[in-house]
C-alpha cells in the first residue's frame, strides 16, 4: 500500500482454474483454512513500509494484524486524507463498507491471500473503532466516533451540522460582525489550509459579502489592517474540522 492511501489497484492475476469435479462417492472435503502469510513488509496499522518484516505465521498473530490494519483504514488519521474510503462510506447512509472492498487493498491481500471475509469479521469482534454488520459482510466506523466536539469562539459544537447552522445566519448580516461573532469566525478560519495567507497583515474586522466570481454565494470577508480585503470559504474550514462528515469531492465556493 502507498502511505495514507487505500485505493485498490487492479488485479492482474488470472482467476484460479476451477477444480476438477470429485467422484460422487468421494467424501466431502473439509472447508479450507485461510492460508497465513509468513511475513509482511509493513507494520499493521501504520503508514509506510517496515525494514523489519513482521511474522504472521499463526491465526492469532494474523487476526491481531488484521484488526490493527482495518482499524487504521477507519481511523480519523487515515480518513482525513483518504478520499477513496470516504467515498465508499458515503455510498450508504449508515456508512457501511463491504469487506469485499477492504479485501482489494494490497495490505489485506498480503494478510489474507485467499481474500476470505470470515477471518476479517472475526478479527474485528470487540473492536472499539470498527463495527461488523449482522451478516458479517460489511464494516463501518462506530457511529459514536463519527461526530466530535469542537470549541469555536468559546462555544462547544457537536458535529459539522451544528457549526454550519451557527455560521449561516452570520452570512446574512449586512454589518460588520460583533466581537463574539468574529471570535467564532477567527477560530474557524484557523482550520483553513491557507489561514496565514488569508489573514495577511492582520484582521481589523470581519463582514459577510460575496466573491465577485460567485455573486450569488455569500461568504465571509476579512478586512485586513492594511485596508485590503480577502474572502474565504468557511465550508472548507468546516470540512477540515470534520473530515469524516465532509461530503466527498465537495467544497465551498469562492477563492478559497
Amino acid at each position: 500500500d502507498k502511505p495514507m492511501s487505500t485505493e485498490p489497484e487492479p488485479t492482474t492475476e488470472a482467476p484460479a482454474a476451477a477444480a476438477e469435479a470429485a467422484p460422487a462417492s468421494a467424501p466431502a472435503a473439509a472447508p479450507a483454512a485461510a492460508a497465513p502469510a509468513a511475513a509482511i513488509s509493513f507494520v499493521p496499522g501504520e503508514a509506510g513500509k517496515s525494514d523489519a518484516p513482521a511474522a504472521v505465521d499463526d491465526d492469532e498473530k494474523r487476526a491481531a494484524a488484521i484488526k490493527k490494519q482495518v482499524e487504521y483504514y477507519f481511523s480519523e488519521a487515515n480518513l482525513t486524507n483518504d478520499k477513496f474510503m470516504r467515498t465508499e462510506m458515503a455510498k450508504t447512509s449508515e456508512k457501511w463498507v463491504p469487506i469485499s472492498v477492504i479485501m482489494t487493498f494490497n495490505r489485506m491481500k498480503a494478510l489474507l491471500p485467499g481474500a476470505e471475509h470470515a477471518p476479517v469479521a472475526a478479527a474485528m469482534a470487540g473492536s472499539e473503532v470498527v463495527e461488523v454488520s449482522e451478516d458479517g459482510e460489511k464494516l463501518r466506523r462506530l457511529p459514536a466516533l463519527m461526530k466530535k466536539t469542537v470549541t469555536l469562539g468559546g462555544k462547544e459544537f457537536v458535529g459539522r451540522a451544528a457549526v454550519v447552522a451557527h455560521a449561516r445566519p452570520l452570512l446574512q448580516k449586512e454589518v460588520e460582525l460583533a466581537e463574539e461573532e468574529c471570535s467564532f469566525i477567527k477560530d474557524l478560519l484557523s482550520h483553513h489550509a491557507k489561514a496565514a495567507e488569508k489573514i495577511g497583515a492582520g484582521i481589523a474586522s470581519i463582514k459577510a459579502g460575496c466573491n465577485p466570481k460567485f455573486p450569488d454565494t455569500r461568504c465571509f470577508v476579512l478586512v485586513r489592517a492594511d485596508g485590503s480585503e480577502e474572502d474565504f470559504s468557511y465550508l472548507k474550514c468546516v470540512d477540515a474540522l470534520f473530515p469524516l462528515e465532509a461530503p466527498p469531492g465537495k467544497g465551498g465556493k469562492g477563492k478559497g
